[in-house]
């Protein structure tokens, strides 16, 4: 077996049974742990070089992996697990944060809307990931923005209206992406007694379901509405309470969990599952969709009887595939061209520390690439990169240079001012970096350093002389920033790679991060271009 050179949050040869809610599934060769968007990041450079199959498995609460071993990498997000309140409203919670501790985030700061999370098992991620539902709630419905990191190493800011797609379904269920992190919306205050009867009302409901009884992933199948009754009313019309398939059998209690009662494999509860959707189908008329997600390579016939995406093996045409982020074999998305303009970077700044409140809400940057290399290479002084931040009455700008200085000028000490900042580094091959800020009504300032907080040589003295040629001013009604010609970057762009990092500062002593660093130092100091993130150029 070939040897690799590890990622520090890597895990070698770890039994699934133990990870997920099903105690089922082979020994993945790797499990991967990241703590942070860096770490994800770093995951996908080290998997785009050594092209191992990866999946993705939340905490596990609703998959099945296979009996087989997996030979690439398992990714579990439980390591980013911050949550942070970025206003009165506003939750920020990383995609493994636990959905029982974000209710109870909740209750603690007397805010409405997400008692039904309460003792929900999985993970924010996953849940917003299939648009997760119970007890009247539903996740889009608390949803303001999903941060999404591509196989491609892309960081994007997506929209509730461009995700959920209805009851349990979203694009991101179609598409290879990570959801890294959500920010959900609660403008509804309530007793801290009331929420709490309301949390506790639904944990009594789950009880007197069962659904702990024994290692499940609860519910099997959605529900099809079209159908007028739940999937487990129907599934308790066609007689399968206690219905049994090798280790597996269908609960006495709710007759859409089927329960491992004890070593059954992955084949016994999908051979049980498959005969349940064949009896709603052909004895009630019912299609229904598998709620429960497959991971790893299974029986072909099994996967299809039981209705789930899959793709063949090539190597044993009665196998196939399921769950997979991503295959060796994605050679063509590999190599499509991307439609330029491309967002490198873009999404909420937040406050350095991840503390509540830290830093006033509105901030929000984004880096797009705008031609690729090769134009770049061949017109050097047209813009290649984009930098703008959102034109916003937010408190985060609010301290204003005096007016003396004419807006668009040059400005020493712009930092005791609320500015917007750009860091771009040499993508993980060097110190060097460089630094630009700005306000919105264009106030700018420009550094370079060939090592932290020193300044190269020619740069000492601060002027606007030696960037006039690369920059561009951005001023929209919307957003303001800068364009960079390739000839201003080049001595930055590293195999094809830069790094990146969006920073705020109100002038009050308030700083924010996009993307945010785990564990950053004290007192705050944008200045560690090791902690930039890098991005690949196209």
């Amino acid at each position: 077996m070939r040897e690799f050179i590890l990622p520090s949050f890597f895990e070698s040869n770890v039994p699934l049974r133990e990870r997920g809610y099903y105690a089922i599934g082979g020994t993945a060769r790797f499990l991967a742990r990241p703590e942070s968007i860096t770490d994800l990041s770093a995951l996908l450079f080290w998997n785009r070089e050594h092209r191992l199959p990866l999946a993705i498995m939340g905490k596990g609460s609703n998959i099945i992996f296979s009996d087989e071993d997996f030979p690439g990498i398992v990714l579990s997000l439980e390591g980013m697990e911050r949550i942070s309140w970025l206003s009165e409203e506003e939750l920020l919670c990383e995609a493994g944060a636990d959905n029982t501790l974000i209710a109870e985030e909740l209750l603690k700061s007397g805010r409405s809307g997400g008692e039904w999370l309460y003792r929900l098992p999985g993970q924010i991620g996953s849940t917003v990931r299939m648009n997760a539902r119970c007890f009247g709630g539903e996740v889009s419905a608390i949803t303001a923005g999903i941060l999404t990191l591509s196989l491609d190493g892309r960081l994007s800011w997506k929209p509730p209206e461009e995700v959920f797609h209805g009851y349990k379904h979203t694009a991101l269920m179609e598409n290879p992406e990570i959801v890294v992190a959500v920010v959900l919306r609660f403008p509804t205050e309530k007793a801290e007694c009331e929420i709490r009867r309301q949390m506790y009302e639904h944990k009594t409901e789950r009880d007197k379901k069962h659904h702990f009884d024994y290692p499940s992933c609860g519910s099997t199948f959605k529900n099809n509405y079209e159908a007028g009754r739940s999937s487990g009313r129907i599934f308790e019309e066609l007689g399968f309470k206690g219905m049994v398939e090798g280790g597996a059998m269908v609960s006495l209690h709710h007759a859409n969990f089927i329960y491992n009662r004890g070593e059954a494999t992955a084949a016994d509860v999908l051979r049980l599952a498959g005969r349940m959707r064949s009896a709603a189908l052909e004895r009630a008329s019912v299609e229904l969709d598998l709620e429960v997600q497959c991971i790893g390579r299974f029986d072909r016939t099994l996967l299809e009887l039981c209705g789930v995406r899959c793709r063949a093996d090539r190597s044993d045409p009665g196998k196939a595939w399921a769950g997979l982020l991503y295959s060796p074999d994605d050679i063509e998305s590999e190599t499509a061209l991307p439609c330029f303009p491309v967002l490198l970077v873009e999404g909420r700044l937040v406050g350095y520390s991840f503390h509540d409140r830290e830093l006033p809400a509105g901030g929000f940057a984004a880096v797009e690439q705008l031609r690729s290399l090769e134009d770049g290479v061949s017109d050097p002084e047209a813009p290649f990169l984009r930098w703008t931040t959102l034109r916003t009455e937010s408190a985060l700008f609010a301290c204003k240079p005096p007016l003396s200085l004419p807006g668009g000028s040059f400005v020493e000490g712009l930092w005791q001012y609320g500015v917007s900042e750009l860091f771009i580094g040499q993508g993980g091959a060097g110190e060097a970096y460089l630094e630009f800020e700005m306000t919105p009504e264009g106030h700018w300032v420009a550094l370079r350093f060939e090592a932290r907080r020193r300044r190269a040589k020619g740069y000492e003295a601060l002027s606007a002389e030696p960037w006039i040629s690369g920059l561009t001013m951005v001023n929209e009604k919307d957003r303001f920033g800068l364009e960079f010609s390739y000839a201003l970057l080049e001595p930055f762009i590293a195999d094809s790679r830069v790094s990146l990092q969006c920073c705020a500062s109100s002038g009050r002593g308030e700083y924010g991060l996009f993307p945010w660093w785990n564990n950053p130092s004290s007192p705050a100091d944008f200045h560690q271009p090791d902690k930039f993130f890098r991005v690949t150029l196209s």
